[in-house]
């Protein structure tokens, strides 16, 4: 039986980590479209004298905008280990950033 009991716990393990490793998957895949759409919206915004349009496209922007803030959050959520890369890559960009200036 203890064996039984362990095999269960495994495989629910096994299972949750299949469910993470696919919402994790998800998730840079929706961060994705937020940034395509983030892009395409601000060429909209850049190619229009249409100031009403240009209000609209902004408006939703920044609401994609936000959607990445949201996404980020679920990407820590779901791997910390990806925000330490992300916070590396940031400080590596501000040495570069601050030698550019030296």
């Amino acid at each position: 039986m203890f064996n039984y009991v362990n095999q269960n716990i495994n495989h629910a393990q096994t299972n949750a980590s299949n469910l993470d490793f696919d919402a994790l998957q998800k998730a840079r895949k929706d961060l994705v479209g937020e940034i395509d759409a983030i892009i395409e919206y601000d060429s909209h915004i850049h190619t229009t004298r249409n100031e009403l349009a240009k209000k609209t496209w902004e408006h939703i922007k920044e609401e994609e905008l936000h959607h990445v803030g949201e996404l980020l959050g679920l990407l820590k959520y779901l791997d910390v280990n990806q925000v330490q890369h992300v916070l590396n890559g940031m400080k590596e960009f501000e040495e570069l950033e601050q030698n550019k200036n030296n």
